[in-house]
């Protein structure tokens, strides 16, 4: 029975013993598998073949680590992973190694007593037993190492392949890379390039539409002028029309009144004397002033009123410049059939043969006729500055007078008796009057034709019939002896 159990300790020892070379083959194949990676990562390792020796006897002296399937199985590790795992790997042997020592020490106390009595051609028979059995394990030991090698140098060489396959395909991978960059940089310049031809065109059409309305501005301005110089253009011929055909009319009435005129030995002195002759007829007379011995032309108002009137100014087409000299407004100026102004003169003579009334003609560009009428009118000589007075006034052209009634001088361009220290009314508001501090008339401004005779304060203007900056068509002032 002894020896029974001897022989099953032995057993179990040599089992002990066949276990850790296998584990220690296994932990070879681990090590150089590891060692071949990393040789062909690193180009080396060849450094760790003796430290493997010494753990290799380590194992077969101490016994063998229970988990070396693990180690036999475990992939390719890196360095600091790979020293972590043989750490907790040798920690464990040596676990085991201590445990089979004690198991050994309790064999050698059951076994040692009785290993005298046994013959020693059964331990010679047991031995051998025990030695052809660790021979066949060694021998299939071997085979599994064998095998275990092939498998390896398969999956090394599959993955050196992979890693071929994975550098080409970085390499690939890379190059791509590049390549996109380099067209998202090429995408990116045109995308910029585009947004500054964008930025231009957009530049360019502003400036464009700019210089287009700035174009139809000019086209509508340049027509309005153009349309407005031809209206006025046609204006003024209408007009010089009418007033060719009114001085034609004129002419002819002058010579049928010259036709049937008395001889010249009767004498008027104004056109009431004419018109008491039996003279109805508007036009061109003679009449003749005391301390002359020239008869003066005048324009005799025959209809208006009654008719027998002297006509002393007349505007009706501005073809007569008045903005003249004192000299010329007292000697006169204009055509009697047309614009004109009698002269101071010639009116102070004519008034200062009697008692004479003032009459006032007015008309606007709406064909609004107003008249102004003084009962009693009188002008002094030039000494007095052909001072104006007048009373009794009546009329539609505005509830008071617009024309000074005290007195007021007659100024001009170059002679000012206008009232005011630091005015000069006849240069202001242009023409020969009686301005009183340039007051409330003046009928020998500027002619304004329709459409440029609103807001003109040195215009034709009769305050009280159409406001200061009213700008009239037409004007006629004539005077009547009080008792006609």
């Amino acid at each position: 029975m002894k020896s029974l159990n001897l022989g099953w300790g032995l057993l179990v020892l040599l089992l002990l013993w066949a276990l850790s070379v296998v584990a220690d083959a296994a932990a070879a194949t681990s090590t150089e598998r590891g060692g071949a990676g990393r040789s062909q990562r690193r180009g080396g390792g060849g450094g760790g073949g003796g430290a493997e020796k010494r753990r290799r006897y380590h194992r077969i002296q101490h016994g063998q680590c229970s988990r070396w399937t693990n180690l036999r199985d475990s992939p390719p590790m890196d360095s600091d992973w790979s020293a972590q795992k043989l750490q907790h790997l040798e920690s464990t042997m040596e676990n085991n190694t201590q445990w089979l020592q004690k198991l050994e020490n309790f064999i050698q106390r059951s076994v040692r007593p009785d290993i005298a009595n046994i013959p020693s051609h059964v331990v010679h028979n047991q031995t051998a037993t025990m030695l052809e059995i660790g021979t066949n394990l060694l021998t299939h030991t071997a085979e599994q190492t064998r095998k275990l090698n092939v498998v390896e140098a398969k999956v090394l060489n599959h993955t050196s392949r992979i890693e071929i396959q994975l550098l080409e395909n970085s390499l690939s991978t890379n190059k791509l890379e590049k390549e996109l960059l380099l067209q998202t940089s090429e995408i990116s310049r045109l995308q910029d390039k585009n947004s500054r031809l964008e930025s231009k065109v957009q530049l360019l059409e502003s400036q464009q539409r700019g210089e287009l309305e700035d174009m139809r501005e000019e086209k509508k301005r340049l027509q309005m002028a153009a349309i407005e110089s031809l209206e006025k253009q046609l204006r003024v011929a209408s007009s010089n029309n009418s007033a060719l055909q009114r001085q034609q009319a004129q002419l002819m009435e002058s010579v049928h009144t010259l036709i049937r005129s008395p001889p010249r030995t009767q004498m008027w002195r104004d056109c009431a004397d004419a018109y008491k002759a039996g003279h109805s007829v508007s036009g061109l007379y003679h009449i003749y002033l005391s301390n002359r011995t020239e008869p003066v032309q005048v324009y005799c108002d025959m209809e208006t009123s009654g008719g027998g009137w002297t006509v002393f100014q007349r505007r009706f087409n501005g073809s007569m410049d008045f903005q003249r000299s004192w000299r010329e407004y007292k000697m006169g100026f204009g055509d009697v059939l047309g614009e004109h102004w009698l002269g101071n003169e010639v009116l102070y003579l004519l008034t200062s043969q009697g008692q004479y009334s003032l009459r006032v003609e007015l008309r606007d560009w709406e064909e609004n006729p107003a008249h102004s009428q003084y009962d009693r009118f009188t002008l002094a000589s030039e000494r007095q500055q052909y001072r104006l007075y007048l009373r009794g006034y009546s009329g539609t052209a505005g509830r008071q007078s617009s024309l000074a009634t005290q007195g007021t001088g007659f100024s001009t361009r170059d002679q000012d008796n206008d009232n005011c220290d630091h005015c000069k009314c006849a240069l202001m508001l242009t023409g020969g009057w009686w301005f009183d501090a340039c007051g409330f008339s003046n009928l020998n401004g500027i002619y304004y034709t329709v459409g440029h005779n609103i807001r003109k304060l040195n215009g034709i203007k009769w305050h009280h019939f159409r406001g200061p900056s009213y700008s009239l068509r037409s004007t006629s002032m004539m005077v009547r002896p009080y008792d006609f």
